[in-house]
């Protein structure tokens, strides 16, 4: 049977259950910032909140602090999640959801849609969008970060392989059919590491290359290491590894 993207990225997320939290710093920050975002749109009650990809639920968590919500609906594409969210939102109740998010039918309407560093995965973006925008109320919020084309730019120039991400112009455009922008902001993260085997690593832990298809030869993963320091060296040592997320707080437009 063939394999495809979503079974190679449900299946390596999984094994990345238990490093995850350990070794996804990036992640945290984007949930971080996001968080900060969304206090600034002056809403903290809602009634039904829908987070698409929740992972281990970083984002979950920081929000529940700032906002109430009267019942979360999570989903992610990997079941394994399952536990550690439990352990992480042991005191607050929430349905999780497992599956496909451009596939499934979820239990509408929400006013709240969130989703940290998930929307990258879809197949399908614009008619993704649209699709939230029915699961919303009027006047709906929704809060989401993807990247920019730019991001994990030194694994791409060394490998040839990585994720295809639109610029923020087609984000906008495509978001323009159904909302409105309230915040929109771009906030690289560097990070640094002390061997380009430290990247490989984290790359591995946080499931951030879940769709690569390539397998790491010993010859391939030599030059890769030869290479990598001396195009990407950090500023007092170690290797840089450059994330670009684009964050932005949508509301859904008024039906006219």
């Amino acid at each position: 049977m063939e394999i495809t993207v979503q079974d190679r990225i449900r299946e390596r997320f999984g094994r990345a259950t238990n490093s995850y939290d350990l070794h996804a710093e990036a992640q945290r920050q984007i949930c971080a910032y996001l968080t900060e975002l969304f206090t600034r749109c002056g809403r903290n009650h809602f009634s039904r909140a829908l987070e698409i990809g929740c992972g281990s639920g970083c984002l979950t968590q920081m929000l529940m602090r700032r906002c109430q919500v009267r019942e979360w609906v999570l989903n992610d594409l990997c079941e394994d999640w399952r536990v550690p969210l439990e352990k992480r939102l042991s005191s607050i109740p929430f349905h999780f959801r497992v599956g496909d998010a451009e596939k499934m039918a979820f239990p509408g309407p929400f006013d709240l849609i969130a989703s940290a560093s998930a929307l990258q995965w879809m197949r399908d973006l614009p008619r993704f969008f649209h699709k939230l925008a029915s699961l919303l109320s009027p006047d709906g919020v929704l809060l989401f970060n993807t990247f920019t084309p730019e991001n994990l730019r030194e694994v791409r120039m060394l490998t040839g392989e990585g994720l295809t991400y639109p610029d923020t112009g087609c984000i906008r455009e495509w978001l323009s059919a159904d909302f409105r922008i309230l915040q929109e902001e771009e906030q690289p993260i560097v990070l640094t590491f002390r061997h380009p085997l430290d990247v490989l690593r984290h790359l591995r832990y946080t499931g951030v290359t879940a769709n690569a298809a390539h397998v790491w030869t010993r010859g391939r993963q030599l030059r890769f290491c030869q290479e990598y320091p001396a195009r990407f060296p950090a500023a007092h040592g170690g290797v840089t590894l450059t994330y670009c997320p684009l964050y932005i707080v949508a509301v859904k437009k008024e039906v006219s």
